[in-house]
């Protein structure tokens, strides 16, 4: 952790005291020597106005001070100070990439029966989620859906950048701009090729920045999670450097902007990784193994509009298990981190309204393995109004 940086501003009644002290002593000194005839008012006036404009530009220059040596210190510089600090040592801040994927195109069951010819620019789109967000997807390039087929996977592209764009498995649903012969669109399981990403955080690029100084004592885990790390889309790695297949063995596991990396990414990992690594390092990229986990629980609520406790718990909760926009307080879950029941109650307890929760499933804290990381594979809220008691 780094240290504290530190105190250089003073108080603007630090200021002022020690500047009416300082006039006190000089009109003391003055009067004796017979050069003051009288002592100036320092409670009121002009003089009074003076010198609190004088204090007040003096703290401000203290703030300023103190802003300034925060970003001089690369562990506490944020913003474009600190991407001054990480372009020193060959860092830059990895960009919003694009999610793309294969959505598939379903035939139109009174349709045509031949070759259904799908025009690029063809847009699909989620429906509107918990926070009332919907994303949008288009085709770059033409695709024919062939004569005896009943659908075909179109490569497609967000419109927008970001991990929000990494839609679960059946989200995308509507076709926006229809097709002759084509009914009805759905994304499929593992229908993402390229992950979006979202802009590197500040916490991100000073981790990097470390790791890019921790890992110049040679081939550590340190090196190995800065290599990785490079690659835009991977949020966190974990480095399981103990011999985890054998003597000489070490493990990367990546996880990814969707959580569960896909096949692009992680041969991108292993491309940043090859060129640095040592020829007796036995090293291996891997996805993390996923945890299924059900969560069914009960809220109570008092003064509050049910439905909205009910979204707003669920999308704090979906938020544990994936790298969508930051929402206030929350992290998502990372490689090996154990998912308990305290986490998910302080996860929903932080909605307006809920005074208590019962959580059906998991009936105990989930376990979570190092190389492993929990996924959300069904979420059941229910919402009752609390009693007097």
């Amino acid at each position: 952790m780094p240290i504290s940086l530190p105190r250089l501003s003073l108080r603007l009644d630090e200021i002022r005291a020690a500047l009416f002290n300082h006039i006190d002593a000089a009109q003391d000194k003055l009067a004796a020597q017979g050069f003051l005839p009288s002592r100036l008012n320092l409670n009121q006036g002009v003089v009074r106005g003076l010198l609190e404009m004088y204090a007040w530009g003096q703290w401000q220059l203290y703030a300023l001070l103190a802003r300034l040596l925060a970003q001089a210190a690369p562990y506490h510089a944020t913003g474009k100070w600190l991407d001054l600090h990480a372009d020193g040592v060959g860092l830059a801040r990895r960009a919003a990439t694009k999610a793309a994927g294969r959505v598939r195109f379903y035939r139109a069951a009174q349709g045509q029966e031949g070759n259904v010819s799908i025009p690029a620019g063809r847009i699909v789109r989620t429906l509107p989620d918990g926070a009332g967000q919907v994303y949008r997807y288009s085709n770059p390039a033409p695709a024919v859906l062939p004569a005896g087929a009943d659908f075909v996977d179109v490569p497609v592209e967000a419109e927008s950048y970001g991990a929000s764009s990494n839609a679960s498995a059946g989200q995308i649903c509507e076709l926006v701009t229809p097709v002759a012969g084509i009914e009805r669109v759905s994304n499929a399981a593992g229908w993402l090729t390229s992950e979006g990403a979202n802009e590197e955080t500040d916490a991100q690029l000073a981790q990097r920045y470390r790791l890019q100084w921790q890992g110049n004592n040679g081939c550590t885990k340190h090196a190995y999670m800065a290599w990785a790390l490079a690659v835009a889309g991977v949020t966190s790695v974990s480095i399981l450097d103990q011999h985890p297949r054998g003597q000489g063995t070490v493990d990367v596991v990546v996880r990814g902007a969707d959580v569960l990396p896909t096949e692009s990414l992680l041969a991108k990992v292993r491309e940043a990784i090859a060129p640095h690594t040592p020829i007796n390092d036995d090293w291996l990229v891997k996805a993390p193994q996923a945890v299924p986990l059900k969560l069914t629980g009960e809220l109570e609520y008092i003064a509050a509009d049910p439905a909205v406790v009910k979204a707003q718990a669920e999308n704090r909760l979906r938020a544990l298990f994936a790298e969508t926009s930051p929402l206030q307080g929350i992290t998502a879950l990372q490689i090996g981190q154990d998912v308990t029941l305290d986490l998910l109650t302080h996860t929903v307890m932080a909605v307006a309204g809920v005074k208590r929760v019962r959580w059906a499933s998991p009936a105990a804290d989930a376990v979570i393995a190092a190389d492993a990381v929990a996924r959300l594979d069904a979420l059941t809220l229910t919402v009752v109004q609390a009693g007097e008691a």
